[in-house]
């Protein structure tokens, strides 16, 4: 690393420090599984940045006429042609879901169009579609709505910006991002049918207790990279604005789930550590 990258990586923490909280308690908890059960289906090796865990998570919805298998991508980070790109696309291409869904932070800061459209077109297809929301750094990177829906568009992907959509077996519902953007959950819900299952997708974990609601059995977040560096008896050295008490895994509120995603990507420094890149498939499973 030469001493301007250096420079650059020391401003980045220093940045990200005052955009979080350094040892929250909430990372000393032993993350909790799902309620149907938690586990890694494959483990690449490698150095950390590209040693991605896939993940697979059972929750048994009532009222869900067929069960579907969900692909979340999140929190890519995406910046360069680099290994962790080529890592990201081979990971995602080799899956087989019902449902693909990209929860935010698939870009930061010096993303290239080039490294978005390699990524965005290794995507899986899926029978009930490709969907994202946005995140923190898609506002903070040079992709603000508008552009980034268009850019999705040209890949077969639908963004949901406080919107939903009757995909037949689940109702799916996208959040404005916590942190960044201005979430309505009014309008996020305009039509929603509550006696029928809705998947929600939510970049920031903070806004899970105004999310969580009867018809609503699970919800899909990132943005915590589950603390990217998590030290043992200690926890996690940094959690970012918006995480609330939800650093990674599984959290109840009433009749409702979150999932805190690990992603894929890493902010602030290049280093995971405990906290390995996760590529997760969460199985909606019909009761």
């Amino acid at each position: 690393m030469n001493p301007i990258q250096t420079y650059r990586h020391l401003r980045g923490i220093a940045r990200g420090i005052r955009r979080g909280t350094v040892f929250p308690p909430s990372t000393r908890v032993r993350p909790q599984a799902a309620p149907g059960g938690s586990r890694i289906v494959r483990a690449e090796p490698g150095a950390a940045l590209v040693a991605i865990e896939e993940t697979e998570h059972t929750v048994h919805v009532e009222g869900l006429r067929e069960g579907l298998r969900v692909l979340q991508v999140t929190d890519v980070h995406l910046r360069g042609d680099d290994e962790v790109l080529r890592a990201t696309c081979a990971a995602v291409s080799r899956h087989r879901p019902d449902l693909v869904v990209l929860t935010g932070d698939v870009v930061t800061r010096g993303w290239s169009r080039d490294a978005a459209d390699q990524f965005l077109a290794a995507l899986p297809e899926a029978p009930l579609g490709k969907y994202a929301i946005i995140g923190n750094w898609e506002y903070w990177a040079g992709a603000p709505p508008d552009t980034w829906r268009w850019f999705l568009e040209r890949h077969g992907i639908r963004l949901l910006l406080d919107e939903n959509v009757d995909l037949g077996p689940v109702q799916l519902v996208g959040t404005d991002d916590l942190l960044a953007g201005r979430p309505d959950l009014g309008r996020a819900f305009t039509g929603v049918d509550p006696a029928r299952p809705s998947l929600v997708l939510t970049h920031s974990p903070a806004l899970f207790p105004e999310i969580a609601r009867p018809g609503v059995p699970v919800v899909l977040s990132g943005h915590t990279h589950g603390g990217q560096v998590v030290i043992p008896g200690i926890g996690s050295a940094f959690l970012p604005r918006a995480s609330g008490d939800y650093p990674w895994g599984w959290y109840p509120a009433g009749p409702s789930w979150l999932f805190v995603c690990r992603g894929l990507g890493w902010s602030v420094a290049p280093v995971r550590w405990r906290s390995p890149p996760e590529l997760a498939t969460v199985v909606m499973a019909a009761t």
